[in-house]
C-alpha cells in the first residue's frame, strides 16, 4: 500500500511539473508574439507617423504651429523608447544566469514600486547593458535611492525615469509630480548621491521640472558621471 501512494504521488508530482512547463513555454510564446507585434507593427507606425510630421512641420516654417508638432515628434520619440523598453521586460526569461543591468534596474523599480504605490514609467536608452562595474554599482544604487526619497517625501502620484548612456556620459533623471523639495527631509536625503557622483567626477541637480508654464510642482533630480578612457575601452 505504502509503495502504491509513493508511486501515485511520484506520478502526481511529475504530471504538475509537466503542466507547468507547458504553461510556461505558452506563456514565453505568447510574450514573443506580443513583443513581436509591437516591434514589427506599433513601432513602425509610429516612427512614420514622425516622420510625416517632420515633414509637415518643415512646410509651416517658424512659429506655434511648427513648434507644436514637432513638440508632438518628441511625444512620439519617447513613446518608441518606452515601448523598447516594454519589449525589453517581455523577453526576459527568469533563470539562475547573471541577469543583464537593464534587468536589475527594472528590479529596483520593482522593489521600490509598493512604497511608491504606483508604477513609474522607466525609459532607457543607449547601451546599458555594457556599462563598466563601478558605473554599473552606482547606477543601481542611485536609483534605488532616488525613489526611495521619492516615496518618502514627494506625495507623488507619478514618476517618470530616464536612464541614458551615451558614449562619454551616464545620466539618470526622475521626475515627479508630488510637493516639491522644501527645506528638510528630502534634502538630507540626498548626501550619498551626492558622494556617488562627486567621487566619479560628476553632479547632482535638483530642481522644479521644466514644464514650460508657471508652475514648477514637483521635482526633476539628474544625476550624471562622465566615462573615463578605461570606461570607453569597456564599451568599445
Amino acid at each position: 500500500m505504502a509503495t502504491g501512494f509513493a508511486n501515485q504521488a511520484s506520478v502526481a508530482l511529475e504530471l504538475a511539473r509537466a503542466r507547468a512547463d507547458r504553461h510556461r513555454a505558452a506563456l514565453l510564446d505568447e510574450r514573443e508574439r506580443i513583443a513581436a507585434d509591437l516591434h514589427d507593427h506599433v513601432i513602425q507606425r509610429l516612427f512614420a507617423s514622425g516622420l510625416s510630421l517632420q515633414a509637415l512641420a518643415a512646410t509651416l516654417g517658424p512659429g506655434p504651429a511648427a513648434d507644436r508638432v514637432l513638440g508632438t515628434v518628441d511625444d512620439l520619440d519617447t513613446t518608441i523608447t518606452q515601448i523598447r523598453t516594454a519589449i525589453f521586460q517581455l523577453q526576459q526569461v527568469p533563470s539562475a544566469t547573471p541577469r543583464g543591468l537593464r534587468a536589475r534596474l527594472l528590479d529596483v523599480v520593482a522593489d521600490v514600486t509598493p512604497a511608491l504605490g504606483f508604477d513609474p514609467a522607466v525609459r532607457f536608452a543607449g547601451l546599458i547593458d555594457t556599462l563598466p562595474d563601478a558605473a554599473s554599482h552606482d547606477l543601481l544604487a542611485v536609483l534605488r535611492e532616488a525613489l526611495t526619497n521619492t516615496a518618502r517625501h514627494a506625495q507623488a502620484t507619478a514618476v517618470e525615469v530616464a536612464i541614458i548612456a551615451t558614449a562619454r556620459r551616464l545620466t539618470v533623471e526622475v521626475r515627479d509630480d508630488g510637493v516639491g523639495i522644501g527645506d528638510t527631509g528630502r534634502r538630507s536625503g540626498l548626501a550619498h548621491l551626492q558622494h556617488r557622483a562627486e567621487r566619479h567626477g560628476g553632479t547632482l541637480d535638483l530642481g522644479p521640472p521644466e514644464t514650460g508654464s508657471g508652475d514648477p510642482a514637483g521635482t526633476r533630480l539628474t544625476w550624471s558621471i562622465p566615462l573615463g578612457e578605461a570606461d570607453l575601452d569597456q564599451l568599445a
